[in-house]
């Protein structure tokens, strides 16, 4: 089956942190980026596609490269609604999917929910059953 690289090892156990630090919204983003361009002349359909990605989760940690992508992204989105064709799909489906469209987008790109992030902590609450507790081992006796 097709995928990216391949696949874990079934008892892998992930002892690196992720960094994430590119998910923090710092930059200031002016508001005219965060508004559709010319809104009226777009159609029902692409304001609507505008708003859904405007007040999604992973909005919150977009740029001002990420709102300039989707404001480029937009006139194509429209021509889409008004004459479908698969061609234009293909590209907004591959742009969208570089912003984190899908869960399976999220996950490759790491993109978590921030609650989850901010309260996850350095030692996990339960160890795999694969790993050894050196210091219960050391508790108990051992070296």
């Amino acid at each position: 089956m097709a995928g990216r690289g391949p696949a874990p090892k079934e008892n892998a156990v992930r002892r690196n942190a992720v960094d994430l630090s590119h998910l923090e919204g710092d930059e200031d983003v002016p508001d005219k980026l965060r508004k559709l361009f010319k809104r009226d002349s777009y159609s029902v359909a692409t304001c609507r596609w505008w708003d859904t990605w405007a007040e999604s989760e992973q909005a919150e940690s977009f740029k001002a490269t990420d709102w300039q992508r989707l404001q480029m992204l937009a006139p194509l989105v429209e021509s889409y609604y008004r004459r479908p064709g698969h061609n234009a799909l293909a590209e907004i489906r591959q742009n969208e999917s570089l912003l984190g469209a899908t869960v399976t987008d999220r996950m490759r790109l790491r993109m978590g929910k921030k609650d989850a992030d901010k309260s996850g902590s350095d030692k996990p609450d339960k160890l795999p059953e694969n790993v050894a507790d050196f210091e219960l081992y050391r508790s108990l006796g051992g070296a």
